[in-house]
């Protein structure tokens, strides 16, 4: 299927896709200049901030990432004083938990982006929660996809879809 741009000239819809996905990340690059968390800080933070703490090892299966380089971001994040590591009865593996620091600064430097996101919203007005299904349908479709090509011929995209929905 073929959709006309602003523009007028005639563009393929996984096309007009990569484009708007290529302008979301560069609004999302711009809107991350001011923050003080890096990437890594960010994404850890963002994970632990539901309350529940979690090992090493379950970090670095929700971020998708070889334990080693979560427990350098983490021990990095431990000596900024974003984190702390403790031990937990019934627990063999030390937990992670944001320190009320990682959590000050996690809910300043999202401020700015949620509330774009929100104003965003409101501009569409009541499609913005129809847009949202959507969206996170399409989101939850091409993650599986392009976690499918990362695998390989006769991957399962269903088994390849583990994303985290609620990575800022």
């Amino acid at each position: 299927m073929v959709t006309e741009p602003a523009g007028g000239a005639a563009m393929p819809r996984e096309r007009r896709a990569a484009r708007l996905l290529g302008l979301i990340s560069r609004h999302q690059h711009v809107a991350r200049q001011r923050n003080r968390l890096n990437t890594a800080e960010l994404r850890i933070l963002w994970l632990l901030t539901d309350g529940r703490p979690r090992t090493l090892r379950v970090l670095s299966e929700h971020l998708g990432l070889e334990q080693s380089t979560v427990n350098r971001q983490v021990n990095a994040a431990i000596d900024a004083g974003l984190l702390r590591r403790f031990s937990a009865p019934g627990h063999t593996a030390k937990l992670l938990e944001p320190t009320p620091e990682g959590v000050r600064q996690l809910e300043e430097d999202m401020a700015g982006p949620l509330g774009a996101a929100d104003r965003a919203l409101d501009a569409i007005g009541e499609d913005a929660d129809h847009f949202l299904d959507v969206l996170e349908r399409f989101v939850t479709a091409y993650g599986a996809e392009v976690n499918a090509l990362s695998m390989g011929d006769g991957a399962d995209a269903d088994a390849a879809a583990t994303i985290e929905r609620e990575a800022p």
